[in-house]
């Protein structure tokens, strides 16, 4: 099976106060993937998309929350972020 290109597997990055901080203090980064994605085809996006090396991939799925405006209900989409810890001597520049 080919692999995917770093462009269908890293949908963007996630950039809060509280990812900014774990980008500043301890070196991980946040990334909105899709549901398919797994650990390694993650750590292999980031490292070809930005050439840093990367030590520990977590991933985070938030399942869509019900939702209702008046008399119609739905549902909001599911959610996957991969939280990228690179290597000590490794920087993503986010700004």
């Amino acid at each position: 099976m080919p692999e995917a290109q770093p462009v269908h597997v890293l949908k963007g990055i996630r950039l809060t106060e509280k990812t900014a901080f774990l980008a500043e203090a301890k070196n991980v980064y946040a990334f909105k993937v899709p549901l398919g994605a797994t650990k390694h085809d993650i750590k292999k996006a980031v490292e070809a998309a930005f050439g840093v090396r990367v030590v520990k991939v977590n991933t985070q799925t938030r399942v869509g929350q019900p939702r209702r405006f008046k008399m119609q209900h739905s549902m909001t989409g599911d959610i996957k972020q991969a939280l990228v810890k690179l290597h000590d001597e490794d920087r993503i520049s986010l700004y």
